[in-house]
């Protein structure tokens, strides 16, 4: 069931992924395999698998289609009126609203400080009417999310007094009266008592998030099926202290599925929840139930009615260990407590089972989830068991403890201030723990995609060996390390082509004072635009340490130092296709060293402005300022140039150092932006009123060295952003930025620190 439910989830997310369903099909009857080792003849459930799969492509090419055909894609640039109810709140200034505009009616992403005042501080499950002019985003693609399709600047934001009477609107009321709550209840903790309990990160600092990430316990912030489980066992105890086992857990898995329900159904608690109900029908039909039966029997389920969610993060990492801890679990605590027998003699003493379980399951569940962890996240922590084995239990702990504290106080019951603060006092541990860990020196290591490929290639080669050999003696062990190993070497030079391919990455080099972008296309190629300030030896070796050996192009927006500086250090160190920048202006020093050294290597050197445009493995480029054949002199930073990034209905604005003048050009030619890369390292001369309001930002990226006599960024221009509710990564708080975008259009952000 598991190996069926596997192949319909890897058919159904490839249409979301992009992939055409002719070579789709073809993927997938050259990935199911024909027969098993040590076999000899398909077994039946193998035999079923390219079935299974081309089954869940036709499921997923449909919904794709229906995704296409979304009238949020037909509705066209002017002015909007919508009313709804708040799904959603982004940040402030931002809401996803399910609202009902032109005849069209589904989510839209509402932006501007109108939506902030009508507010007020209220949240999800309010209701909101709201008029402006609505922009479209980006052009249907499959698997882009039909949200992406635009975004409403509102200018006039009106709450309504007439509450959405649907499910899903009083769900999201009651998700904010928790939080409200939580915020009255937990002044200290408040940030991450909302993470653990309702899934709400906004409000955790970047720090405590890097903490949780570097030591591999990130999950513990997102409501997974730990969190389900500890949920649904508290209710369970309570409720097996007066009624019998079968009603007990019933009871359990109904309070699970309303807990659910409230968080909007996340994959991976909704995952939990469905196994808890097999269970549950299992205890009452008085039959066994199969824990990777239940596992292939969630994810059919979850496939139906969703047919992208083997493409997500959440569901994959959440099946994987489940998938690790219903195979590997059992046997391997029978290992373990074997070798501590061989070790001392007899069994482990009672006291020391849980820990040694424990330990088990935590190794176990690691190294189950561990080639997606290093595959996203290009990172693997080496303290994560340790860590874990601290982690869990505080948190297995403090969540009962915080639900308690918070059903007391909603009562207004005595024994409220006690339970919150015991809930603080652990959540304060679980913080000092985290950090101590994560401060440990080599606590993450970076693990390129490739690298990852290449030895999950030669372990499945071993396994192969193993599988293959009834008896395994010495030399089928020294055959299977040999193989790995040639595995991984034969492997590493396509693993290098094909974890580049699918996703677009921008790279913030932490340069100092001044500006260094590389651009990693979806194949694997490069684009630099600025180098930094001399030397450019640091900025060749993060090059070097992201995987460039050759850049396409190098972009200088203009001469000044802290932008042209290391040019000359890449056109020695690394082989440039060509060099590009603006002819309004010359330079010298650095400049005229660029200039030597394209010269001495022989990389032509051509000029852009205004309409011309670059297009690398489907990535563009286009150049939106400075005019072509303007003779006026300008200054450096006047002559800047500004370019539009675009990818899969992606936006991201370079700005170089151009002021606001520059921006009052562009901005009437282009709409709403996703990323602005924050002009001249934030000055107070450019990121005016007018190219926010316009433009409205998700995400801003400043390139600024730590404690820079300029004071950047400005402080008006970081009240502007914060005004808008647009995010804001610094250079000098988070080290190298990089902004990792997927072939549906989804973007993440990371921080080297």
């Amino acid at each position: 069931m598991t190996v069926l439910a596997l192949a319909l989830a890897a058919g159904a997310a490839l249409p979301s992924v992009g992939v055409p369903p002719l070579p789709a099909a073809l993927i997938l009857l050259a990935a199911c395999p024909r027969r098993v080792p040590p076999f000899h003849r398909p077994e039946p459930r193998v035999r079923w698998l390219p079935l299974a799969g081309l089954a869940g492509l036709l499921h997923g090419a449909v919904a794709t289609g229906s995704q296409l055909d979304d009238c949020r894609w037909r509705l066209s640039v002017g002015d909007l009126e919508v009313a709804g109810w708040v799904r959603e709140v982004e940040g402030e200034g931002r809401v996803v609203l399910e609202a009902r505009a032109a005849g069209c009616t589904g989510e839209i992403r509402l932006q501007g400080g109108a939506v902030a005042e009508a507010l007020a501080g209220r949240g999800e499950g309010s209701g909101l009417r709201a008029a402006g002019r609505w922009v479209p985003r980006a052009a249907a693609e499959p698997g882009v999310d039909p949200l992406r399709a635009g975004v409403l600047l509102v200018r006039y934001a009106e709450r309504t007094s007439d509450a959405a009477s649907g499910l899903g609107a009083r769900l999201a009321r009651v998700r904010a009266a928790g939080v409200a709550r939580v915020h009255a209840r937990f002044p200290r903790e408040a940030p991450l008592v909302a993470a653990l309990l309702f899934a709400r990160r906004d409000g955790l600092d970047r720090d405590l998030r890097d903490a949780f990430a570097d030591t591999g316990t990130a999950h513990l912030l997102a409501i997974s099926g730990f969190h389900v489980g500890v949920f649904a066992g508290v209710v369970i105890w309570i409720a097996g202290r007066v009624l019998p086992v079968r009603r007990a857990v019933t009871l359990g898995a109904v309070a699970a599925w309303l807990y659910v329900a409230t968080l909007g159904f996340p994959d991976a608690a909704t995952r939990a929840v469905l196994l808890l109900t097999l269970v549950s029908v299992g205890r009452w039909l008085g039959r066994p139930v199969s824990a990777a039966g239940a596992l292939g029997t969630a994810l059919i389920a979850l496939v139906l009615l969703d047919p992208a969610v083997a493409s997500r993060i959440g569901a994959q990492l959440s099946f994987a260990g489940a998938l690790g801890l219903a195979g590997w679990a059992r046997p391997s605590i029978r290992g373990a407590v074997a070798g501590w027998t061989r070790w001392r003699g007899e069994l482990p003493p009672a006291r020391a089972r849980p820990l040694v379980e424990g330990l088990v399951v935590t190794v176990v569940a690691t190294l189950a989830t561990l080639p997606l962890i290093a595959w996203h996240f290009e990172r693997v922590s080496l303290v994560a068991v340790p860590a874990s084995l601290l982690a869990t239990p505080l948190v297995a702990i403090a969540l009962p403890t915080t639900l308690l504290a918070l059903v007391l106080d909603a009562l207004h019951l005595p024994g409220a201030a006690i339970a919150s603060t015991g809930a603080e006092g652990l959540l304060g541990l679980l913080r000092t723990g985290v950090g101590l860990f994560a401060s440990l020196p080599g606590a993450a290591v970076p693990l390129a995609r490739p690298a990852t490929l290449a030895a999950c290639a030669g372990v499945g080669v071993g396994w192969a060996i193993v599988r293959s050999r009834s008896r395994v003696g010495f030399a089928t062990r020294a055959g299977v390390l040999g193989s790995t190993l040639v595995a991984g070497l034969i492997a590493w030079p396509v693993s290098l082509q094909v974890g580049r391919n699918g996703s677009l990455e921008v790279h913030l080099f932490d340069v100092g004072q001044g500006d260094a972008i590389g651009i990693r296309t979806p194949r694997g190629r490069w684009l630099v635009v600025d180098a930094g300030p001399p030397s450019g030896a640091r900025l060749v070796s993060d090059l070097r340490r992201a995987g460039a050996r050759e850049v396409e192009v190098l972009l200088i927006t203009h001469p000044d130092a802290d932008h042209v500086g290391g040019a000359a250090a890449i056109l020695t160190d690394l082989s440039v296709g060509a060099v590009v920048g603006p002819g309004t202006i010359r330079g010298d020093g650095p400049w005229q060293e660029a200039v030597r050294a394209a010269r001495d290597a022989g990389v032509p050197w051509r000029v852009l402005a205004e309409g011309d445009s670059l297009r690398v493995d489907g990535v563009g480029l286009r150049v939106l300022h400075p005019p072509r054949g303007d003779a006026r002199p300008l200054d450096a930073n006047a002559a800047s140039l500004m370019m539009l990034l675009e990818w899969r209905g992606v936006e991201v604005l370079l700005t170089g150092d151009a002021p606001v003048d520059a921006e009052a050009r562009i901005v009437r030619r282009i709409g709403p932006i996703d990323i602005l890369k924050v002009g001249h390292h934030g000055s107070h001369t450019s990121t005016g009123p007018a190219l926010l309001d316009r433009l409205a930002p998700q995400v801003a990226l400043i390139s600024v060295g730590r404690g820079n006599r300029y004071g950047h960024p400005a402080p008006e221009v970081l009240a502007r952003l914060r005004e808008r509710g647009v995010e804001v990564w610094r250079t000098d708080e988070s080290g190298s930025v990089v902004v990792d975008i997927d072939a549906g259009g989804h973007w993440t952000v990371r921080g080297s620190r």
